[in-house]
């Protein structure tokens, strides 16, 4: 089982119908979930109704309950009580589960390994330069894969098929943006993950904000599944940022954040500890020694 091979692993879309229908009618047996669903209807593929409601089963958020089908707690508390609603924070959800330790143990497997390819093809691809990257067609992205594994065995894209699989899932879960080529800026996945970030707290300096990060979306700088990776590319078309210098993927998603007016990245003392934001040709943007959260009169 994994996820990046959606023909055989199932598709987000899909996902979404399935949460819906046990959001809208509850608990349901799998038969009568699977027709709610479309099966047997001839413009739906049964084949992916079930994969999907498979993979998914597997990796935490439907559960079987004797002869129901549910969805999981924490997850069906997460997601509401409104289909639309739940709809809006199920990319949240998924990535909560495929970035989570269990789903990630057999990191380096090409087999079985839940839901690691996705988890080793972000951390990749947030470890490259965003401004130089091609992301136009799955030749460029293997030949740049080429260059920089060289061990064979811990590969992050196998085919064209997981590539299309990355793509769509960056999308998805908000570490990408769409278009004739993919942006990879991650960007909705960090504003999604503030309030865990943060906490109660208004303000953190730099490199806790950086550590905190690394813990929620450890594909992000400084992450687990992130320091995996890394350890296994090779220069000269990829050298690790200098200590104290974000890569330019985590960069891009904290310059927008302050642009939206939702953190601030400040800089308080010439003499405290920091980090800098760097850009396209690895330029220096700003330095921040804290990062604040800007709520707004709710509290969001």
């Amino acid at each position: 089982m994994s996820i990046l091979n959606m023909p055989s692993d199932g598709l987000f879309n899909v996902a979404v119908v399935l949460v819906r229908a046990l959001v809208r009618f509850g608990p349901r047996p799998r038969d009568e979930l699977l027709l709610s669903c479309g099966f047997g209807v001839d413009a739906i593929d049964p084949a992916q109704l079930t994969r999907t409601l498979n993979r998914w089963t597997e990796l935490g958020l439907f559960a079987a309950e004797g002869a129901m089908v549910t969805l999981r707690e924490p997850y069906r508390a997460e997601l509401g009580k409104a289909p639309d609603i739940a709809e809006r924070r199920l990319p949240k959800v998924m990535r909560m589960i495929a970035l989570a330790p269990e789903n990630n143990l057999r990191f380096w497997e090409a087999e079985e390994n839940k839901s690691a390819d996705l988890s080793r093809g972000l951390s990749w691809i947030l470890a490259q330069d965003v401004y130089t990257l091609d992301t136009g067609s799955h030749s460029k992205i293997q030949a740049l894969e080429a260059k920089q594994v060289a061990d064979k065995s811990r590969c992050m894209l196998q085919n064209d098929t997981r590539w299309n699989g990355l793509r769509t899932w960056m999308i998805y879960l908000g570490f990408a943006r769409g278009g004739p080529q993919v942006t990879v800026d991650p960007t909705h996945a960090l504003r999604e993950a503030l309030p865990d970030i943060f906490g109660d707290e208004r303000v953190l300096p730099a490199r806790v904000f950086v550590d905190r990060v690394a813990q929620a979306l450890p594909v992000f700088d400084g992450g687990a599944y992130r320091r995996q990776v890394e350890g296994t590319l090779t220069g000269p078309s990829w050298t690790p940022p200098p200590d104290g210098m974000l890569s330019t993927s985590f960069s891009r998603a904290i310059k927008r954040l302050d642009h939206e007016g939702l953190v601030a990245a400040e800089q308080r003392s010439d003499t405290e500890d920091g980090v800098s934001l760097v850009g396209a040709n690895q330029r220096r943007w700003r330095r921040m020694t804290h990062v604040r959260r800007i709520l707004d009169d709710k509290g969001e």
